[in-house]
């Protein structure tokens, strides 16, 4: 966790980050260790997204666009054996996420 709070205090996130919010990113970078996944590079690009919505309108979009197209790749690997009805209805498919529908809609 050092790696990502070096450059920026977790305090420094903007206060409309609710508390709980906060509290999910330290235990998605203590997964990423547990996990062997904290690279350096996985750290500056989680930096990176977190600081994003600190630059502008912008670059946050650009920043939810890029995670969104690598979840649905994921997602659509994952899933390729589901039956077609499933995948469409299923909370884990991104499309169905309320954020990417406001994406979609700004596009």
């Amino acid at each position: 966790m050092k790696q990502l709070t070096g450059s920026m205090s977790i305090a420094a996130l903007p206060p409309s980050t609710a508390a709980s919010s906060k509290k999910e990113l330290l235990e998605t970078i203590d997964w990423l260790q547990r996990e062997g996944a904290a690279t350096e590079t996985n750290l500056k690009l989680l930096t990176a997204i977190v600081e994003s919505i600190l630059w502008s309108e912008e670059s946050y979009t650009r920043f939810l666009q890029c995670g969104f197209d690598a979840a649905i790749e994921l997602f659509d690997i994952t899933s390729q054996n589901w039956d077609f009805t499933e995948t469409n209805s299923s909370p884990h498919n991104p499309r169905n996420w309320d954020e990417y529908k406001r994406l979609e809609k700004h596009q």
